[in-house]
């Protein structure tokens, strides 16, 4: 085992010293997540009775938060997993159906709860169900209406919000289009929400206040359109929170090279900038209108608002995003909300869990500001009521105020892959900073839920490892996944990884031919591979991207793709394939004279 250097064991001892150690246990993420999974049983739904829904997996995706930070808690995983499958069966259909009139907005955001469990288990049925709900959206099937003027997804397509487009429902979509297509290569779902929100962005945003309005009806139907904008009139405290969540959880998932990326980085300082500035200074905390203060009758210090603009600052500013200065914003606010003399925490005595006090019920676009803060309006608590909007706000908060722990340097998987080489497989992978690794076990199973240790492999600050599987018998489909424990024995777990059963002497290979290339033309063969789509990179030896190329296979067939390179240098390149299931990856040194 590794052993701390003298100063940092003094520096411990000195925290020690001046406040009780922090914790998993006695963070509020994890006090209310116990909460939430004692008080609603068998799922999630026995608060809202939404059924697939926003309302309920606005919840799960912060419990998922928490999940990452505390990931032996296998209970967030199996109750996550117990909404889903609820409502998918085994072969990944959702139930009931959703069709193109019967799809919201509000009914893609458990898409979110799906990527997870395929993270988290490799489970198909998972991936299955998430591709439906993207295709509603996106694609050469998608036929989901949208606004006439900038192709925009209406939130709802039930007859009463034609042709209305709501911040909220960037969060309900967007980040899951992102999301999707950085784990499956899809850059038209990956476009397709990053288009809308900064059509969205540019067409609410107000620049002389920094705050963006709740909504657009660009045909001016609405009795709350501006005449000549179609924008409503209003900042409200939620669904602006809404729309920074979903700047920053965008672009957690979009690539660096994206051309727009610089926008919704834009789009993200600028709001910060009101964010901050309408901060109540007493508090820290935020209105329900945002910018009308103690000037509007019955404005209230919302909380759900509050807590989603402490997710998207502090998220923002780790992320290098927008300028540090903003930690102290998101601290004051945090530094309020959990301090339980101020009554937005308290414990509810029926259960001894804690509950979230002062959030606005659910509400759509109002009138006028004081619409937003009429007697329906006023803020509420859980439990007790059916607004889930509180506990989502707190936990998002709460996942990244209170984690990593004091002292402890979040692992980072960079890489992770499981490769089979005739009856062995190889399992290799990264970390962007293992100084605080201890050792990493790696696990096996045969369903992708229950995994049991099969090696280990010491941390050595390499950053780059591999462990390989020589027990591992063809034709068996089979689950990896590694375990990171660090040397205070906290666990952080990778994705899981598949090697799928094949049938008899059916062996899976690429080659490239010819090799050195001639010509700078690359025939790559393709054998007995899965049917699915497949990328196929050229890089530099320095993991530079060269060129890359979607293909898709008929499984167990051989099929040879040619690629044209640019003009290059002569040296070593590789070649490297990679099923979207992630069940696949090989790669190949290729020569160019």
């Amino acid at each position: 085992m590794k052993t701390l250097s003298y100063a940092i064991i003094l520096l411990i001892c000195l925290c020690s010293l001046t406040s009780p150690a922090q914790t998993a246990n006695n963070t509020w993420a994890v006090k209310f997540s116990n909460g939430i999974v004692y008080r609603y049983q068998p799922n999630i739904n026995n608060l809202t009775g939404k059924g697939w829904e926003y309302s309920n997996s606005i919840i799960l995706h912060g419990m998922e938060k928490v999940y990452n930070d505390v990931p032996d808690s296998a209970q967030y995983l199996n109750y996550i997993q117990a909404y889903v499958d609820a409502y998918v069966n085994s072969s990944g259909v959702i139930s009931p159906t959703i069709t193109t009139s019967t799809a919201t907005l509000d009914k893609a955001h458990p898409g979110l709860c799906c990527l997870f469990l395929y993270e988290k288990t490799g489970l198909l049925k998972y991936k299955t169900a998430a591709t439906f709900l993207r295709n509603i959206f996106v694609g050469a099937s998608a036929t989901y209406p949208k606004t006439a003027v900038g192709g925009i997804f209406w939130h709802k397509n039930n007859g009463s919000y034609n042709d209305i487009i709501l911040i909220d429902g960037m969060y309900m979509l967007h980040p899951f289009l992102v999301k999707y297509g950085s784990m499956f290569n899809d850059n038209d779902a990956i476009d397709t929400a990053v288009n809308q929100v900064l059509y969205v962005y540019n067409q609410l945003y107000d620049p002389t206040k920094h705050l963006i309005k709740h909504a657009w009806n660009p045909t001016k139907t609405q009795s709350w359109a501006d005449p000549v904008t179609g924008n409503s009139s209003e900042v409200w405290s939620r669904g602006m929170g809404w729309f920074t969540m979903a700047l920053v959880d965008m672009l957690k998932y979009l690539p660096a090279s994206h051309p727009r990326r610089g926008e919704l980085l834009t789009a993200l300082a600028n709001l910060a900038i009101g964010i901050q500035t309408y901060q109540d200074p007493a508090t820290g905390l935020w209105y329900q209108v945002v910018d009308r203060g103690t000037s509007l009758t019955n404005n209230y210090l919302e909380t759900s608002g509050s807590s989603m603009f402490v997710y998207a600052l502090k998220t923002a500013a780790d992320s290098g995003w927008i300028s540090s200065t903003y930690l102290s914003v998101a601290q004051q606010a945090w530094d309020y909300l959990k301090d339980v003399t101020h009554a937005k925490i308290d414990i509810y005595p029926s259960d001894g869990y804690p509950r979230i006090n002062g959030f606005a019920p659910a509400m759509s676009v109002q009138t006028s500001a004081a619409n937003y803060v009429q007697a329906a309006y006023q803020p509420v608590s859980v439990p007790g009521t059916t607004h889930p909007h509180g506990y989502a706000g707190i936990l998002m908060a709460a996942s990244v105020m209170e984690f990593p722990l004091l002292g402890v340097l979040p692992v980072n998987f960079l890489n992770v892959s499981a490769v089979q080489n005739d009856n062995s497989v190889q399992v290799l992978w990264e970390n962007g900073d293992d100084s605080q690794v201890d050792y990493y076990t790696i696990e096996k199973g045969i369903n992708g839920k229950d995994f049991t240790a099969a090696g280990t492999v010491q941390s050595n600050q390499s950053a780059k490892y591999q462990w390989v599987d020589s027990n591992y018998l063809d034709k068996t489909t089979v689950y990896y996944r590694i375990k990171a424990v660090s040397l205070n024995g906290t666990i952080t777990y990778s994705s899981v990884m598949i090697i799928k059963s094949r049938p008899a002497n059916t062996v899976a290979w690429v080659q490239v031919a010819p090799n050195p290339v001639k010509n700078r033309l690359v025939n790559v063969i393709l054998n007995k591979l899965y049917t699915g789509s497949y990328s196929i990179s050229i890089m530099t030896a320095d993991g530079a991207m060269v060129t890359k190329k979607q293909v898709m296979v008929a499984g167990m067939s051989q099929i040879i793709e040619s690629i044209k390179l640019p003009a290059l240098n002569k040296g070593v390149y590789y070649l490297v394939v990679q099923g979207n299931d992630n069940d696949y990856k090989t790669s190949n040194k290729i020569f160019i004279n």
